[in-house]
């Protein structure tokens, strides 16, 4: 239920443009290079001094992306109320080829509601604990499950709990809720 109700409110935001929601005159978002000044939204790191897979969110109110250090991070930035909802597109590093969980190819992207997610691997996580490891194959995600263990999981399933941890019952998130910014 309350992933469904994620991919509602994701929907009405205007987020996910597969399905027809971004506007005509848009052209479609790219993911953008990891410059030398791209810098984590929540933790101030540079993105080319840290390992691991990671995040952008392309915003209709900037025009740089967001840059977040980590998949979960970029999830929480997605889920959080107070973030801005007026999203464009979001990517998350693409780990399918990968020699490894902290080896992101900072030019491989993907969507993040067409990525393949790994939850609960028993691999080093490089800012949080839990991390969500994305492919854009479902045979790579599996490869890497056969490895470092974990649960396929798609966008959709996805849970504010899983990301943010606690009980998000009475959030706006799990109430469908949303900010217009």
């Amino acid at each position: 239920m309350k992933s469904q109700m994620l991919a509602a409110m994701l929907l009405g935001m205007g987020f996910l443009s597969g399905c027809g929601a971004e506007p005509p005159h848009e052209p479609p978002v790219v993911p953008a290079a990891i410059t030398a000044d791209a810098v984590g939204q929540y933790c101030g790191m540079n993105l080319s001094d840290h390992p691991g897979p990671k995040g952008q969110v392309h915003l209709r109110s900037r025009g740089t992306p967001v840059w977040l250090t980590s998949v979960r991070d970029t999830f929480a930035f997605l889920m959080l109320p107070d973030e801005p909802k007026n999203v464009r597109a979001a990517f998350v590093s693409d780990m399918g080829g990968t020699t490894g969980p902290d080896k992101a190819d900072p030019t491989r992207w993907v969507a993040v509601q067409e990525a393949w997610y790994v939850a609960g691997a028993e691999a080093p996580a490089a800012m949080t604990g839990a991390e969500l490891y994305p492919f854009s194959k479902e045979a790579d995600a599996r490869d890497f499950i056969h490895v470092y263990g974990g649960q396929l999981r798609r966008f959709a399933d996805i849970r504010p709990d899983d990301v943010l941890g606690g009980d998000m019952e009475t959030s706006s998130i799990s109430q469908g809720g949303s900010d217009a910014r």
